[in-house]
């Protein structure tokens, strides 16, 4: 008897750890984004909450914000762009950057380190190899987010990815 209660507790503690929360990308569409572009900068894209719960962003810098994306056609892969590391020193550290139900934001995406020049860039630059790549060519960007608050202080739990629509850069 006590070694059938220990095998019903330890199915009920597998089963309970075997749940894992689900994204809600679903309900998160993206706005003002356009199927080509010049330059890195005419991005300025929205992110829209359709849905019924909140989602929260990274208060740590630049996690935040979208990362860049561009397709090898070589390899017929998507490479990451070059990313640096995060920083906690910033505005209002402690209070979650929130997107309510059937509200948008304004979605930074932070190329710039993931150029060869800040200013004048030239080339991609592949985040984990610092390899350069054309400018010219396919491109998405991923941003980050949560279903719980996340701050410098409080880790949300899960973290998913949202992708962009690809798009051209021309330039």
């Amino acid at each position: 008897m006590a070694k059938r209660i220990l095998v019903l507790l330890l199915l009920s503690f597998t089963g309970a750890f075997a749940q894992t929360d689900t994204p809600i990308s679903t309900a998160l569409k993206w706005k003002n984004v356009s199927s080509q572009y010049k330059t890195f900068d005419q991005i300025k894209p929205v992110l829209l909450n359709e849905g019924k719960e909140s989602v929260f962003l990274s208060r740590i810098y630049p996690h935040g914000s979208a990362q860049l994306s561009r397709f090898n056609e070589g390899t017929r892969k998507w490479e990451a762009g070059f990313w640096g590391i995060g920083c906690g020193v910033v505005e209002d550290p402690f209070t979650p950057i929130e997107i309510k139900p059937q509200t948008e934001r304004g979605i930074v995406v932070y190329w710039q380190l993931s150029t060869d020049d800040w200013d004048n860039p030239k080339r991609f630059v592949v985040y984990d190899s610092l390899e350069k790549r054309p400018l010219k060519g396919r491109y998405k960007f991923s941003l980050r987010y949560s279903k719980k608050p996340w701050t410098v202080a409080h880790r949300p739990g899960a973290i998913y990815m949202l992708d962009s629509p690809e798009f051209q850069i021309t330039q």
